[in-house]
């Protein structure tokens, strides 16, 4: 799953020249010199490399004025909620994350009004802390109860854990094929949750809709070798991702 799925639809991802310049800017210690080079380039005899570098310093300005509001006014949820667009565009997902459970903790009703605590499921998910996850995912679904891939998601850290608790992941898997009958993302995973579960028949037949409804999925092979070593009698193993 994307993690960035649930956040362009959320915080948003494009906020505009200043998060552009503060990813090539803000965290280069010796930014002095490339700034005036590329600013330079642009016109002949290097003026515009002076008004460039001052552009340069105030953009990066604002940048740094978002960040301290967001320290300066830990109760102002669209502070935090700034801070952390910042942070996502320049690829500091920890401080991301930090920013989105301060709004969380400022106002959870306009929080999931951003859509935004899938995020913060699949960024715990990513760490192996599925509990968290857990928590984070279920908040979303609360927000989006229609969303079927959120029920997938959660499901998954059922499926990953150790130890695995395959009952709970089926009853999330198919809550999400009650939403989408078709969809290969759950059907998958439900074969999954089924061989952990040792049943045999179930996965079988959950494999067999999946190569009707899509015939082209990817882990259809992987899936196969699955189901052919559970009706062996074989240990079976789920990958982690």
């Amino acid at each position: 799953m994307n993690k960035n799925k649930y956040l362009i639809a959320g915080i948003g991802l494009a906020v505009g020249f200043i998060v552009s310049f503060f990813w090539t800017q803000s965290f280069n210690k010796n930014n002095a010199a490339p700034a005036t080079t590329a600013a330079s380039s642009g016109m002949p005899g290097g003026a515009s490399g002076a008004s460039g570098a001052g552009g340069q310093q105030a953009m990066m300005g604002q940048v740094q004025q978002v960040i301290e509001k967001a320290k300066s006014s830990p109760d102002d949820f669209q502070s935090q909620v700034e801070a952390a667009k910042i942070f996502n565009q320049i690829g500091r997902v920890p401080e991301t994350v930090e920013y989105l459970k301060k709004a969380y903790a400022i106002d959870a009703n306009k929080f999931n009004e951003l859509g935004a605590a899938g995020f913060l499921g699949q960024y715990y998910f990513e760490q192996k802390d599925y509990a968290e996850s857990e928590t984070w995912f279920n908040r979303a679904i609360k927000a989006e109860p229609n969303e079927a891939d959120l029920y997938v998601a959660l499901a998954e850290t059922y499926v990953q854990r150790e130890p695995p608790q395959p009952d709970q992941a089926v009853a999330q898997l198919q809550q999400a094929l009650k939403i989408d009958a078709k969809s290969g993302h759950a059907l998958g995973h439900l074969v999954e949750a089924y061989a952990l579960k040792k049943d045999a028949r179930a996965a079988e037949e959950t494999l067999n809709r999946l190569k009707e409804t899509d015939p082209t999925n990817q882990r259809l092979s992987t899936l196969e070798s699955l189901v052919a070593d559970l009706k062996a009698g074989k240990p079976v193993s789920i990958p982690k991702e």
